[in-house]
């Protein structure tokens, strides 16, 4: 079976308070052309279809436009799973109605998963589909004694879901969390869906997901494979914040037998306008020269090296560069004060070493092993009590 795998489109998504509509149209017209190209037997969404739980009527519009061009004119299956970013109780509506045009929408997790089976030339195969779901929203569905960590929520699922899948058959699983092949290091994770989390970045080990032929994530904007070809993140349709723009944004297309391994390729998606950084003295991104660059529409972030302040810089950077997002300067004094920000930003994202090194400083020496245990259940308790007002 030939399977597209896309996610993360963020239908409606701004930076910088601008509207990205008519760039993710674009790349959604890209989409569309690629589908024409390679008659996939179907399309996955692996979750965040929308920006926001409540989309904006263009948002809406965009999608079931997109949506309609693919189920009715082209007949091509879809299977969109919830989100973080989307209204997964919403998504859930009029689901029985839309499976009968090949539209299959699992917008909330559900225990005891039911597999949806398309068929291809080659046979049938299974998806599975568990949306965005967070640990204490697993404790209360499945109603555990205790909330469990994230990488045990996800052994629990997929082993309901591996005593009860047909092992003659391609079985593929659609999901949208955070799954990684080790612990976590600086540039795994995207800016933009960072998971800050008292304790640590919660995740799911890939080795978990080895008994499907085919694992399509969403959640991390970048694409990428974890631990093995066939699991893999699709990535997002554009690129959504600064930290992604050395990301080629691509849409994965999978070709599924059993005891065959996954044939995988990665299809470049289109788009209107490039994120990008470009730094330099105020006179010469400004000169006569900076008006015939090709790419001065693109969205920008502009660093600026000069010593000294220019006075009300943006007023002419914008006749230049009509789309420019963000502006700051980089000189020695500035690059001072970020080294001192990144180490203030780094111990914020580790409570337990702020607590540490706060300690050691008024007492001079290390907590007892008994202190560090008490203020480790107290910043466990107070994650619980954010996961469940969340």
């Amino acid at each position: 079976m030939k399977i597209l795998h896309t996610g993360d489109w963020h239908i409606g998504r701004t930076l910088n308070q601008h509207s990205l509509l008519e760039d993710q149209a674009f790349a959604l017209d890209g989409l569309l052309t690629i589908l024409d190209r390679e008659h996939p037997d179907v399309l996955l969404i692996a979750g965040d279809l929308y920006d926001r739980a409540v989309p904006s009527r263009d948002a809406m519009r965009l999608v079931d436009h997109t949506l309609t061009e693919i189920l009715l004119k082209k007949k091509i299956p879809i299977i969109i799973i919830g989100g973080n970013h989307d209204g997964r109780e919403r998504m859930d509506f009029a689901n029985d109605i839309l499976r009968e045009r090949g539209l299959y929408i699992v917008g909330q997790f559900t225990p005891a998963i039911d597999p949806i089976i398309l068929n291809s030339p080659d046979g049938p195969v299974a998806f599975w589909p568990v949306p965005f779901i967070k640990p204490v929203e697993y404790r209360d569905i499945t109603h555990c004694a205790e909330t469990p960590d994230y990488n045990g929520m996800y052994e629990a699922i997929l082993k309901d879901i591996t005593i009860r899948h047909n092992p003659v058959i391609p079985n593929v699983l659609i999901t949208h969390g955070l799954v990684l092949s080790g612990v976590p290091k600086d540039g795994d994770i995207d800016e933009s869906v960072r998971p800050i989390e008292i304790g640590g970045i919660s995740y799911a080990r890939s080795e978990l997901f080895t008994d499907f032929d085919y694992v399509a994530l969403g959640h991390l904007h970048r694409p990428q494979k974890v631990g093995c070809d066939s699991i893999r993140y699709a990535g997002s349709l554009l690129k959504y914040s600064f930290s992604e723009i050395h990301q080629k944004k691509s849409v994965t297309l999978v070709d599924v037998k059993k005891d065959t391994p996954a044939q995988i390729r990665t299809i470049p998606l289109p788009f209107r306008h490039d994120l990008r950084v470009i730094t330099g003295e105020f006179d010469e991104l400004t000169g006569l020269a900076a008006y015939t660059h090709p790419d001065r529409e693109d969205y920008l972030r502009i660093i600026l090296t000069n010593k000294e302040r220019v006075p009300n810089p943006m007023e002419e950077l914008r006749c230049v560069y009509p789309n420019i997002m963000e502006m700051g300067y980089e000189n020695a004094k500035t690059r001072i004060g970020g080294a001192l920000q990144e180490n203030i930003k780094k111990h914020l994202s580790d409570p337990m070493a702020l607590f540490l090194d706060f300690y050691q400083t008024i007492h001079g020496e290390e907590p007892t092993p008994e202190q560090i245990a008490f203020v480790k259940q107290s910043f466990n308790a107070i994650k619980e009590e954010d996961h469940a007002t969340a």
